[in-house]
């Protein structure tokens, strides 16, 4: 978790201002209403430059690393998909031993979709993407539990499905990393962990339908097609959240 003073450059924005408000007077021990959660994300939103420019990575708040991360990532689910996860991983080179754990694989592909996280943008994307491979792997304690996980969860959901509750993890950590210290501070330890639960279960929700069933089976991922489609995929995913402030 980090803290909105580090964003100290965007203090004088009024979004800021109005985002800022919106998370603190919803921190609360009970039940937060949708009402307010709704505020909270469009006010994000707005912070960005709103959904077809903040979606388009053009913010200088967040955006960039996130797209960057769902591309790679984006390609190497398909990938499981149309191949199974052992070949998807050796076509970026994880090197398997008789050895290799379920965790071995999480963090070379945690390495090799995010990189190091130097900004708070990358350790939102580098974040977001541990808490999905995380969520997809479960409780896998061997490689061959986690093949299955993935291959599952992948047939399930689909690659489209999986990057739109990466991107709701995404807009998670940045709220997380903006202003968990400052509602530590000011609301307690109960109520900020109460509101982050809730939060966390607000975005994943709010975000359930709006998956277009693209056919991603033919796309080219390191190339305009992917940029293009992680770009609209997340822009979809800030419109979902748009224009709800009270």
């Amino acid at each position: 978790m980090g803290t909105s003073k580090s964003y100290g450059g965007i203090n004088g924005n009024p979004n800021w201002s109005k985002l800022s408000s919106s998370v603190t007077h919803a921190c609360d021990t009970g039940k937060i209403s949708s009402t307010n959660f709704n505020n909270i994300t469009s006010n994000f939103t707005a912070l960005l430059g709103g959904s077809s420019y903040g979606g388009r990575g053009r913010s200088g708040i967040a955006g960039k690393a996130g797209l960057k991360t769902a591309r790679k990532l984006g390609g190497f689910l398909n990938n499981v998909r149309s191949q199974g996860l052992r070949p998807a991983l050796s076509n970026i080179g994880f090197e398997f031993s008789d050895n290799t754990k379920a965790s071995d694989a999480i963090n070379y592909l945690l390495e090799y979709c995010s990189g190091v996280a130097s900004t708070l943008d990358e350790t939102a994307a580098k974040e977001a993407e541990r808490q999905l491979l995380e969520e997809i792997g479960s409780d896998a304690k061997t490689f061959q539990d986690l093949e299955k996980n993935f291959e599952a969860k992948i047939n399930e959901y689909g690659t489209e499905e999986l990057l739109i509750k990466y991107y709701a993890y995404y807009i998670y950590e940045h709220l997380s990393i903006d202003f968990y210290e400052k509602l530590i501070e000011e609301k307690g330890g109960q109520a900020t962990a109460n509101f982050y639960t809730q939060l966390k279960n607000f975005l994943v929700e709010k975000l359930k339908n709006i998956a277009l069933k693209r056919d991603l089976s033919k796309i080219d991922w390191p190339g305009k097609e992917g940029d293009s489609l992680v770009k609209n995929i997340f822009e979809d995913t800030l419109k979902a959240f748009e224009n709800h402030e009270n």
